[in-house]
C-alpha cells in the first residue's frame, strides 16, 4: 500500500512517498521531494491559488517518476489558528434503584464520560476538530487508569487532549484536494507527526518532551505514561534570527542565512572574539563582525523562542516527572548550539532527533522530511483510516473511541 506524506510548511512544500508492508505495518520511503512555494506564512495557507498550483505540480512531478497508483494521502496542518485543550469530565454510573450504587463499567460508559469530556474542551463554533486523544480515566478515588472497562465503581471521570482549528483552515485544505481529484485523505497535526517519527512507544511511556525548530514556528509535543500530553504550536522559528542578522549587519536575506548556517552559533560563550566575519553589506561594501558579535544576535532570538517553549512545558509541570533528555529536531535544530544553550538555559540533557521505525533505504532520512514521513507513520500507527465519523476524515473523536476501546482488548 503505497501512502503519501504531504508537510504543506510555511517554505516549501514537502512530501515523502511510503510503502506500506502489510504484515508488519513497518514504513519504508520510496522518495521525497521538496518544492519552494509563496502560499503559505507560519503554517497557514495564505494563496490557495498558489497552494493548487504548486500541490498539482508536485503530484504531476511524482506521477512522472512513479507509476504506482497512490492509495492514501496525510496532509499536515500547523499554524496559529490551531488551538489545544484537556478537557475532563465525571459522570455517575449508578441509578437511585441500584441499592449497591457500584456499577460494572461498558464501553458505553467509556464513550458517554469521553463525549462529556470532550465538550468541555470543544465549544467554539468557529472551530473543527482535528484530533481528540483520550488519557487517562478514574474510578471514583482509585489511581487512575487507562482501562476501565469491567471494572466497578459509582463515578467515572476522563480527561481528553482535543485539538482544533478554525473552519476555513480545514476547508482550505480540503478545497486543494479536493479539487485534484483526491478523496481518500487525512489532515494531521504537523507536531503530532514530527514527534512520531523520532520516539517510539517506550519514549511514550517514559516520558519524552520534543522540540522542532522550523522555519517560521517551532513545534513542542510531550508524552507521558504513553499518553499525549502536550502538542502546541509557537509562532516563531529559526527565520527570526536570520531577520535579525539582517538589521544588525546591515546585509541582505540571503547573506544573512549563509551567515547563519555557516559562522553563527547559539552559545555565545563558544564563540571567538578575535574572529572576524567578513559581510557583504546593502551599499555593495563589504564589512566585519566579530565571530562574538554574530553568536550574542543569535542567542538573543534563539533563547526567547526557547522561553516560550519552557514556559509551555512548565505549566504542566512536566519538566519534574520527565528525566529522558530532550529531543531537538527540525531545520533550525542543525544550528550550531542549539542544544547547548536549551541544556544551559534548563539544566536538562538534549539529544538530536532520529528517525525510527522507518527505512529509506541505506540512507538516514534527511530531517527535511521527518514531518513528510511522521504522517505516514503516524496514520499507521494510529490507525486513521479505519473508518468515519461525521467529521469525514476519520479524526473526530467518536473514530477515535473506536479505536482507543478496541485498543483495550
Amino acid at each position: 500500500m503505497y501512502i503519501l506524506g504531504v508537510d504543506f510548511g510555511s517554505k516549501y512544500l514537502k512530501t515523502a512517498l511510503c510503502v506500506r508492508d502489510p504484515q508488519s505495518d513497518e514504513i519504508s520511503v520510496v522518495k521525497t521531494l521538496k518544492m519552494p512555494h509563496r502560499a503559505a506564512k507560519q503554517g497557514t495557507i495564505t494563496d490557495l491559488v498558489k497552494a493548487k498550483e504548486v500541490f498539482g505540480m508536485m503530484l504531476e512531478k511524482i506521477k512522472l517518476e512513479f507509476s504506482e497508483a497512490i492509495d492514501q494521502y496525510v496532509i499536515s496542518v500547523s499554524g496559529e489558528n490551531i488551538s489545544s485543550y484537556s478537557g475532563t469530565s465525571t459522570i455517575p454510573l449508578w441509578k437511585q434503584e441500584n441499592e449497591d450504587r457500584r456499577v460494572r463499567i461498558t464501553r458505553t460508559h467509556v464513550n458517554d464520560v469521553l463525549k462529556a469530556a470532550k465538550m468541555t474542551a470543544y465549544n467554539k463554533d468557529d472551530k473543527v476538530e482535528l484530533h481528540s486523544v483520550p488519557q487517562e480515566f478514574q474510578i471514583d478515588d482509585q489511581p487512575p487508569t487507562s482501562n476501565p472497562v469491567d471494572m466497578s465503581g459509582v463515578k467515572l471521570k476522563s480527561s481528553v487532549y482535543v485539538i482544533q482549528t478554525d473552519k476555513a483552515h480545514r476547508e482550505n485544505i480540503g478545497s486543494i484536494l479536493e479539487g485534484l481529484g483526491i478523496k481518500n485523505y487525512r489532515t494531521v497535526f504537523s507536531p503530532l507527526a514530527t514527534t512520531e517519527t523520532v520516539i517510539d512507544d517506550e519514549d511514550k511511556e517514559a516520558g519524552i518532551i520534543v522540540i522542532s525548530l522550523g522555519d517560521q514556528t517551532t513545534e513542542l509535543t510531550v508524552y507521558l505514561n504513553g499518553i499525549l500530553r502536550m502538542a502546541k504550536i509557537i509562532p516563531f522559528g529559526s527565520n527570526n534570527i536570520t531577520k535579525d542578522l539582517k538589521i544588525l549587519l546591515k546585509t541582505d536575506f540571503s547573506t544573512a542565512n549563509k551567515i547563519k548556517k555557516n559562522n553563527a552559533t547559539a552559545f555565545s560563550a563558544d564563540a571567538d572574539p578575535e574572529k572576524m566575519i567578513e559581510v557583504e553589506n546593502t551599499s555593495s561594501q563589504k564589512s566585519e563582525f566579530s565571530e562574538e558579535f554574530i553568536a550574542k544576535i543569535t542567542e538573543a532570538r534563539l533563547k526567547e523562542i526557547y522561553d516560550f517553549v519552557t514556559k509551555e512545558i512548565y505549566k504542566g509541570s512536566y519538566q519534574r516527572m520527565i528525566h529522558s533528555p530532550v529531543i531537538i529536531t527540525g531545520p533550525g535544530s542543525t544550528l550550531n548550539g542549539a542544544e547547548k544553550l536549551f541544556s544551559d538555559m534548563n539544566n536538562s540533557k538534549t539529544t538530536r532527533g532520529k528517525a525510527m521505525g522507518i527505512k529509506y533505504g541505506k540512507e538516514e532520512l534527511a530531517e527535511d522530511f521527518f514531518t513528510a514521513a511522521g504522517l505516514v507513520k503516524y496514520a499507521v500507527v494510529n490507525d486513521i483510516f479505519a473508518d468515519h465519523d461525521d467529521d469525514g476524515d476519520g479524526t473526530g473523536i467518536m473514530s477515535r473511541i473506536k479505536q482507543f476501546v478496541a485498543d483495550l482488548f
